[in-house]
């Protein structure tokens, strides 16, 4: 399916427009919402929200208020955060895995967490680990280069194993390859179901109800605790010096009492940056790819702009300010597929929301995927066109209406480090190779938490010459998924 070839008249870069979800034409009655929420949560939300700036109902699945006006949004995320807490949904969800992260807590618990930690994810300092992601990605380069048989890669699989090897270099201390091969296989089976635990929860079905998929996340998040618990054990009796992620976190201190992180909030923490952290981003970078293999134009652009950044250097800390143009490539793919394709709180009080009452207890969903799609707030939304964000056009949008990382008080903390990831990794597999998404494959979006291509994203990959070897011959490596 290649919907935009190069360039149209004037030498400007035609735009596409990639698969999208179509949403609810009618008012759903339970057992249709609930069908299609455990089919794919996007499905549920009205036609109207992609249009309107606050869509309230009530009915016997509960009353729901989706929030699609920026100046709404930053009443709830910022204003008035403190009316609109995290939901209980959110709590028993991920609380099993994340125990008391700052996902899962509110208050002073999640506020010294927050404090303690933030200045660990600052630009600035997480540049340094751009040689870690440069080297996760050639390892993948180099992984399909020994691959000869022909056929398809499932690039979602590979982006998922290039990201969790981001985090088994930065943040997972003592992991050799086959702990970390048995964690990323852990939080694999540990996403599969999990979208029935937040239909039951939001139901409000009972926790000793039969559910599809529960025992295997239960043996996942067992096996996560226990595992990243044993390396945070090792690491403390044999500590290293290295200037990493996890010696950075477990040397914090609390900004009042001057207290490092207990051994149990530590792996609350490792365990909430590793769970959000390597799956978001792997959704990122294939969406990304999925982009730009449907847009030779924009994918020549980002190729000449890395080698000439670049030349036949691996990425480094240096490069990243010349890689504007992959740059916005990544923020559209951020714009048209959000990683996490929704924000959800309560209202903890009746509450008046642009001259709306709602009532204590409401559901209050920012449907991020909507909003970035939303015909108010930005032009041909469906169209991929990274020039929205060239550095002429980024002042014109709002705060509010860009959110693939949240915003307020509770803005994902690893913002940077996932945009500094998401942009290195995707500049060394574009100099390294092109990429074709398989005739006929539909990679409908699909939420289980992050947003990912329903039935995978499968891809052919044909090697570019080697800039060091400039007469080796190109060739197709792929296998069979």
């Amino acid at each position: 399916m290649r919907t935009a070839p190069d360039v149209g008249l004037g030498g400007k870069l035609r735009q596409f427009c990639p698969i999208g979800v179509a949403p609810a034409c009618r008012t759903l009655g339970p057992l249709s919402f609930f069908a299609k929420f455990i089919d794919n949560p996007l499905r549920v939300i009205p036609q109207s929200a992609y249009h309107e700036n606050i869509v309230h109902q009530t009915n016997r699945c509960g009353s729901v208020a989706w929030i699609l006006d920026p100046a709404l949004i930053k009443d709830v995320l910022v204003e008035r955060s403190d009316l609109f807490p995290i939901t209980g949904i959110q709590k028993r969800v991920l609380g099993p895995l994340g125990g008391k992260g700052v996902l899962t807590t509110e208050g002073t618990e999640w506020r010294w967490q927050r404090q303690t930690v933030a200045s660990l994810f600052r630009h600035s300092e997480l540049l340094r680990y751009v040689p870690a992601m440069a080297t996760a990605a050639n390892v993948m380069l180099a992984e399909w280069a020994a691959d000869g048989s022909a056929g398809y890669r499932m690039i979602d699989r590979d982006m998922t194993r290039v990201a969790f090897r981001v985090i088994a270099r930065t943040l997972l201390p003592e992991a050799n390859d086959e702990v970390a091969a048995a964690i990323e296989q852990a939080s694999c089976d540990y996403f599969k179901s999990i979208s029935w635990s937040f239909a039951y929860s939001y139901f409000g079905l009972p926790r000793a109800m039969p559910q599809p998929g529960l025992r295997k996340k239960g043996r996942a998040e067992r096996f996560l605790r226990s595992a990243v618990a044993e390396l945070i054990a090792t690491s403390r009796t044999n500590p290293r010096r290295r200037d990493d992620l996890f010696n950075r976190l477990s040397q914090a201190r609390h900004p009042e009492t001057g207290e490092c992180m207990s051994s149990e909030l530590l792996l609350d923490s490792l365990l909430t940056f590793m769970m959000v952290g390597h799956e978001s981003t792997a959704k990122a970078l294939t969406w990304a790819l999925y982009l730009l293999s449907q847009s030779d134009g924009w994918a020549e652009r980002v190729r000449r702009e890395v080698e000439a950044a670049t030349g036949t250097e691996p990425i480094a800390a240096k490069h990243f300010d010349q890689l504007q143009i992959t740059q916005q490539v990544v923020k559209e793919a951020l714009r048209l597929y959000p990683p996490v394709p929704s924000i959800c709180r309560y209202a903890a009080q009746d509450v008046d929301l642009g001259g709306r009452k709602i009532t204590a207890g409401t559901l209050v969903n920012i449907p991020i995927y909507v909003l970035h799609r939303h015909r108010k707030l930005w032009d041909d939304p469906e169209n991929f066109d990274p020039n929205r964000f060239a550095p002429a056009n980024v002042a014109s949008i709002s705060r509010m209406q860009f959110l693939p990382f949240g915003a307020g008080p509770r803005t994902c903390i690893g913002s940077a480090f996932a945009t500094i990831e998401a942009t290195t990794v995707l500049a060394t597999l574009i100099r390294g190779a092109r990429f074709r998404l398989k005739p006929g494959h539909v990679p409908t979006p699909i939420s289980r938490v992050t947003l990912g291509p329903k039935g995978g994203m499968p891809m052919q990959i044909e090697l570019r010459r080697s800039l060091a070897e400039p007469r080796a011959p190109e060739r197709t490596v792929a296998h069979t998924a």
